[in-house]
């Protein structure tokens, strides 16, 4: 996926606020602490996770909360939490090997 279309499926999504994909629900997530995840940045050639929460915030028009490295089965994935401008909050999940789209979802 390349970044134009991921800014693409982002913007969707904010709009519609709705989730891609039901694989969410069937995979079992587990973030990593800090310095499990300072070990792993050092170790894999990840996306700078910065820049994936400027630029997720930037596309959803939201402020950006938070973001945990986890390991979503055998991927790594940014978990990357917005406050969006209506108040809700807004999980937007993000490869980190290649800075894809996994998932995005607002909390109710």
């Amino acid at each position: 996926m390349t970044f134009r279309s991921f800014l693409a499926a982002l913007a969707a999504l904010t709009l519609g606020g709705s989730a891609l994909g039901a694989e969410t629900s069937n995979r079992s997530r587990q973030c990593l602490n800090p310095a499990d995840a300072r070990e792993a940045l050092a170790k894999n050639k990840f996306t700078d996770p910065a820049a994936a929460l400027r630029s997720a915030a930037a596309i959803a028009h939201a402020d950006p909360l938070r973001s945990r490295l986890c390991r979503w089965n055998e991927d790594y994935v940014y978990e990357i939490t917005l406050l969006r401008r209506d108040g809700k909050v807004m999980n937007v999940f993000i490869r980190a090997e290649d800075g894809s789209l996994v998932n995005a979802r607002a909390n109710p």
